[in-house]
C-alpha cells in the first residue's frame, strides 16, 4: 500500500538522515542535558570524521616561503635605493627586452628561480623556489610604473 505522506500514516517516521539535522533553537534555550554548550551543528561522528593535525607540512612551507620573502627582499630593496636600475629595468621591460629584464632582477642577488611577465605599464615577477612543477610556494609580485 503506497502513502503519500508517510506521517499521517507513520508519525514517528523521519527519513534517512532528519534526525541529525539541526533544529533552529530559540535564543536563550538550553537544552536541559548539556551544560549550556550545545551547539546543534557538532556531534561527534562530525568531529572524528578528520584525523588529527599534522603541520609538518605546514612548517616546511613557512621555512620555505620565509627564504623567498628574503629573496623578495633583495629585488626590493634594490629598486627602492636605486633610481637609476629602477629606471633601467622599467625601459628594458618596455621594450619588451626579456634577456634585459631578467639579467637586471638577478643581479640583485636572487638566487632561485624567477619567472617575468609585463606590459608597457606593470611587471609581474614571480619567484618561485619548488623543485616540483606546483609544488611548495611562489611569491608574486606585482609592480606599476
Amino acid at each position: 500500500m503506497y502513502y503519500s505522506n508517510p506521517y499521517l500514516a507513520y508519525p514517528y517516521y523521519y527519513p534517512h538522515g532528519m534526525a541529525r539535522i539541526p533544529v533552529p533553537m530559540y535564543v536563550g534555550y538550553v537544552p536541559p542535558h548539556t551544560n549550556g554548550s550545545f551547539q546543534p551543528w557538532e556531534s561527534e561522528r562530525q568531529q572524528s570524521q578528520f584525523p588529527p593535525v599534522n603541520i609538518q607540512g605546514l612548517d616546511d612551507s613557512v621555512k620555505r616561503f620565509r627564504k623567498l620573502m628574503r629573496q623578495a627582499d633583495l629585488l626590493i630593496d634594490k629598486l627602492a635605493e636605486d633610481r637609476e636600475f629602477a629606471t633601467e629595468l622599467a625601459s628594458a621591460a618596455q621594450q619588451s627586452n626579456h634577456e634585459r629584464v631578467n639579467e637586471l632582477i638577478l643581479s640583485t642577488g636572487i638566487t632561485i628561480d624567477v619567472k617575468t611577465t609585463f606590459t608597457p605599464t606593470a611587471i609581474r615577477i614571480i619567484l618561485d623556489n619548488s623543485e616540483v612543477e606546483g609544488g611548495c610556494c611562489d611569491l608574486l609580485i606585482a609592480l606599476r610604473w
